[in-house]
């Protein structure tokens, strides 16, 4: 009997490369002047185009002008490069809600509406809120309830045209929050009456998430589109500039 020997090719294995990893991106201004008159007052690079000074005509009361109270200023971006998408709600929920939830630390949370509804938030709500604000016009967080009024005043306005009602909020709020419209979902932007910097940073190093780099900049040292999405083109060098720190 003849012995036929069948020859097999040899097997291929389909090679799987791991992700790029996703990027948070947390840009603060600490102290941050509180001043209606400056035609940089959006800290989203982005929309530096949409920005105008103040209509003719329009008078800033004097009180603002003078009014030197240090606010602290933070933004929270963040690149989805796994799915191509852009916004800090397109990354894992668990990249930035818990370290957020800790470094604010407050008791109570509030929101107004697109529709000017002011209303309390319990956990589940907040937590709601930070994945995905799509009804939300501003999001306060305080030690104790905050007067609706108050937050209805900072909501629906252009944000240099409510800052008289921003540094009134302040004043019994710890934390405001402001949905920004991302290329993919949205960022968030906020402001703070107490420094937030070294908590919300030690917050992210406490809660590392996989396949997720973390940085924080300041946010003068990255007002130009290029620098606002440095992740594109500066990943790959070795080091970052020194103005660019991973967490």
């Amino acid at each position: 009997m003849k012995t036929i020997l069948l020859r097999f090719p040899p097997q291929r294995h389909a090679v799987v490369s791991a992700p790029e990893p996703s990027v948070l991106k947390y840009f603060y201004e600490e102290p941050a002047l509180l001043e209606p008159v400056t035609p940089d007052a959006d800290p989203d690079a982005r929309r530096r185009e949409d920005r105008s000074d103040l209509p003719e005509g329009t008078s800033v009361p004097l009180d603002d002008l003078l009014d030197t109270r240090d606010a602290y200023r933070g933004y929270l971006a963040g690149t989805n490069r796994a799915d191509d998408a852009v916004g800090l709600t397109t990354l894992p929920a668990e990249a930035y809600v818990p370290p957020l939830l800790a470094a604010v630390g407050q008791a109570w949370w509030g929101e107004c509406t697109t529709n000017g509804q002011v209303e309390e938030l319990d956990d589940e709500a907040v937590r709601g809120r930070l994945r995905g604000p799509t009804d939300t016009a501003v999001l306060v967080t305080a030690e104790a309830p905050v007067p609706a009024e108050r937050i209805a005043a900072v909501a629906g306005r252009a944000r240099r045209r409510a800052l008289s009602s921003l540094r009134s909020l302040l004043d019994t709020a710890g934390v405001v929050f402001f949905p920004e419209p991302a290329h993919d979902g949205f960022d968030w932007s906020f402001f703070s009456a107490s420094p937030m910097r070294d908590r919300l940073v030690d917050a992210l190093q406490r809660r590392p998430t996989e396949n997720v780099r973390r940085f924080a900049l300041p946010y003068q040292r990255a007002r130009s589109e290029s620098k606002f999405y440095f992740e594109t083109w500066q990943l790959t060098e070795s080091p970052l500039p020194d103005y660019i720190e991973e967490v």
